[in-house]
C-alpha cells in the first residue's frame, strides 16, 4: 500500500465524523503497490444508508482534506459495474471499518 500515515490519518478522522459511512476500501495503484508521484487516491465508500445530502457532505469533507494528491472517491453501494465491483473486491485494502 503506498499510502503515507499522515494521509491515513486524515482520512480516518473524516470517516468517523460520519456515521453512514460503514467501510472504505483504497484500490488502484495505491492499493497495488503501483503508483507514481503524482497518482491520485481511489477509495470505495460504503455507505448504505447515508442520505444525499450526508452524501454531499462527506464528499465535500475529502475535497477540503489536507491531502496533497486527488481523492477519486466511488460510493460503492452505488456502483454498478460488475468488472469495477471485482476489480475493489480483488485489489481493495480496508483503510477503515465503523466500529
Amino acid at each position: 500500500m503506498q499510502l503515507r500515515i499522515k494521509d491515513l490519518d486524515v482520512l480516518r478522522a473524516i470517516f468517523r465524523r460520519f456515521p453512514a459511512v460503514r467501510e472504505v476500501k483504497l484500490f488502484g495503484s495505491r492499493a497495488t503497490s503501483t503508483a507514481r508521484r503524482a497518482s491520485d487516491i481511489d477509495l470505495a465508500i460504503s455507505t448504505p444508508s447515508a442520505t444525499p445530502s450526508e452524501w454531499a457532505d462527506i464528499c465535500d469533507a475529502l475535497d477540503n482534506a489536507p491531502i496533497i494528491y486527488d481523492l477519486d472517491i466511488l460510493r460503492l453501494d452505488c456502483t454498478t459495474s460488475p468488472a469495477l465491483l471485482e476489480r475493489i473486491d480483488r485489489e481493495g485494502i480496508v483503510i477503515y471499518r465503523q466500529q
